[in-house]
């Protein structure tokens, strides 16, 4: 019988797999939060759309980070990048939105040369409507240029029976 045993206890057996290729995570850490973790220099798109893909160029929606820093901000055509005055120091000439998705709902914006500052929470919202706010964590680290991540998964596997 102990013999037996002592051979169940030898049969445990360890074996670890590695999962790589991960160049930008997005996971959702709680309900209504995406989170997206790109490298610091690389562009960071952020997440957002009408719920209806109804069609918003003549809408208004507007892009806020850690709820005061004014990010972008749509209104009928007019933005940051064609004039329009109000946007944090930090993000002018970075932030972009897909002019031409705008006719599918879609308010999602990119950030350019993205800096570890950027890391932090943002919301978008369609100012007058009954659409939700969109939330979005943004981490920005410091990557090698191939970015990989690694998760070491062990396995434990009991081969008596």
């Amino acid at each position: 019988v102990w013999f037996v045993s002592l051979l169940c206890l030898v049969n445990w057996c360890f074996r670890v797999t590695e999962v790589t290729h991960v160049r930008s995570l997005i996971r959702p850490p709680g309900p209504g939060v995406v989170t997206v973790a790109v490298a610091e220099g690389s562009e960071a798109v952020l997440p957002c759309s009408l719920s209806t893909r109804q069609n918003i160029e003549q809408k208004v929606f507007d892009w806020k980070k850690d709820v005061k820093k004014e990010v972008f901000l749509y209104a009928a055509g007019q933005h940051y990048n064609k004039g329009r005055t109000g946007q944090d120091e930090q993000f002018k000439g970075r932030v972009f939105h897909f002019e031409d998705e705008l006719k599918n709902g879609n308010a999602s914006i990119k950030i350019h040369n993205t800096k570890m500052a950027d890391s932090g929470s943002y919301t978008c919202t369609f100012p007058n409507t009954a659409e939700p706010e969109s939330h979005v964590k943004l981490v920005v680290g410091e990557f090698e240029t191939d970015v990989t991540l690694k998760v070491i998964i062990v396995f434990l596997h009991f081969h008596c029976f």
